[in-house]
């Protein structure tokens, strides 16, 4: 081996220990950075040369620089994240709208105890006019109660329509950063720079996604990522397609007037809204539509038993002024649909409560057949209520209490739903945090590892030096 031989090996050790200290800094240096993948530099032996069928050493090199990055890994926690994402959603709206529902129909039950006990107390005292008075109170009472909670479901209906415009707008900012960090990946891949960096953004981009929509992913032969969602693509190597959403007639579990989400594709609009089902927006369209929606169709029916029943008995009566065939609610139409939002006192009725009907047409003053009977449907089970999987007659009480019911065991679900995943994602990523983040103590043993060949390959030098100028005094 040549003095020059030992120069270039002391040369190289310097200037590989000094790449793989250079390494290793920036970990430190990123050890707190969120989404930072750690380093590790590949240092490799040169090709070995041959000096008289000798084996002699030509020195190291560091052959790239890879992300300690697995795989299989992050794979998992973008699937988890999706459940994640979907669950949490459905836990924390729901919570809302159990606390809502909770209250409204507890103040509805109290209306409508209310409304039957002075039809009651109007049967004792038929005669007398400040009774009645008190039923046309208690009665618009009960129908202003039912259009509040119709009102409260409707609100949180549409405020979950906000929520989805706005993670909507949030899904589109992540599939066009996708998109630009795909170029950027390939175009850096092309030129043999490095694109670690981006790679990890890449990653925590996808990680980010994941809770907010469900998508599947695939990756081509030039390592670009394409996203799918609803059988349509979101992003397909450098490009991206947005999602929009419109306001739409009623279709499915789906309410009129409520958001449906469509993807650009080629200048025309896909539905995907039965395609998006977990993630943020799966979450917040879960309980918009499979639960608020049921929620608003119960109380229909509730308020839609209530006023035919009550109208069907008090046309049968008169009022003080002897005229009978008067409907004591507003006339609901035949179907219950948006029966809770019409529910109301008819106006014969809010005008002058001495139209109320007390007894059966033609009978003396004293009769209160009618309101005897209108108040024993507080007890008929006369509505048929679907309940926890089964069906069953219920009174108005236990009906009103079967829908807070139904919304209080969703809730429970969905929050041990949610502990659970939050559980199986914290785990993944604590792995991932082992496998990917940095130790510190790792990283300061690696350093003394490389600073003291670094010194060596120094000394290396030194002595080569000091070699080659013996060997020229020696000539002189």
């Amino acid at each position: 081996m040549a003095v020059n031989d030992i120069l270039e090996i002391g040369r190289q050790g310097l200037t590989s220990n000094r790449q793989a200290l250079q390494t290793t800094s920036s970990n430190i240096a990123n050890a707190n950075t969120p989404g930072y993948t750690r380093r590790r530099a590949v240092v490799e032996t040169n090709n070995l040369s041959i000096s008289q069928g000798v084996n002699l050493g030509s020195g190291v090199e560091v052959k790239q620089v890879l992300r300690v990055h697995d795989q299989f890994v992050n794979k998992q926690i973008i699937n988890e994240s999706q459940s994640f994402g979907g669950v949490k959603a459905k836990s924390e709206n729901l919570s809302r709208v159990e606390l809502v529902a909770q209250r409204d129909a507890d103040n509805v039950n109290n209306l409508v105890n209310k409304f039957f006990q002075d039809l009651r107390e109007v049967s004792v005292s038929p005669e007398t006019t400040a009774i009645r008075n008190v039923v046309q109170s208690s009665g618009s009472a009960l129908a202003g109660g039912i259009r509040n909670m119709f009102s409260d479901l409707e609100g949180m209906k549409q405020d979950l329509d906000y929520r989805i415009e706005d993670s909507l707008s949030q899904v589109n900012g992540l599939t066009r950063e996708l998109a630009e960090l795909n170029r950027n990946i390939m175009q850096g891949s092309a030129r043999k720079d490095t694109v670690l960096d981006l790679e990890d953004r890449r990653d925590s981009v996808m990680r980010e996604l994941s809770q907010k929509i469900n998508f599947q992913t695939h990756t081509d032969d030039l390592g670009q990522f394409s996203i799918v969602t609803g059988g349509c693509i979101l992003v397909q190597g450098d490009r991206s397609n947005d999602l929009f959403a419109e306001r739409t007639a009623a279709h499915g579990e789906k309410g009129a007037g409520s958001l449906d989400i469509f993807i650009k594709n080629h200048g025309e609009g896909r539905r995907v809204t039965s395609g998006i089902t977990e993630g943020e927006l799966g979450g917040m369209m879960y309980v918009r539509d499979k639960v608020i929606n049921p929620a608003i169709d119960h109380l229909d029916k509730i308020a839609y038993h209530v006023a035919t029943q009550v109208n069907s008995i008090h046309r049968e009566g008169e009022g003080m002024d002897g005229v009978s065939g008067r409907d004591f609610f507003k006339d609901i139409g035949t179907s219950s649909a948006g029966a809770s939002f019409r529910f109301d006192l008819h106006d014969a009725i809010k005008d002058n409560f001495e139209n109320i009907a007390v007894g059966f047409s033609g009978e003396a003053a004293g009769s209160n057949e009618i309101a005897l009977k209108i108040a024993n449907i507080q007890n008929e089970k006369g509505l048929a209520t679907s309940h926890l999987g089964t069906q069953e007659n219920y009174t108005i009480n236990e009906s009103l209490n079967a829908l807070v019911g139904r919304i209080g065991v969703e809730t429970q679900r969905e929050g041990n739903l949610f502990a659970h995943h939050k559980d199986v994602v914290q785990q993944l990523e604590n792995y991932r945090q082992s496998v990917e983040g940095v130790n510190l103590e790792e990283e300061a043993v690696n350093m003394i590892q490389y600073q003291t060949v670094f010194n060596a390959s120094a000394k290396a030098m030194k002595v080569g030096e000091e070699l080659f100028n013996t060997i020229l005094s020696l000539k002189n």
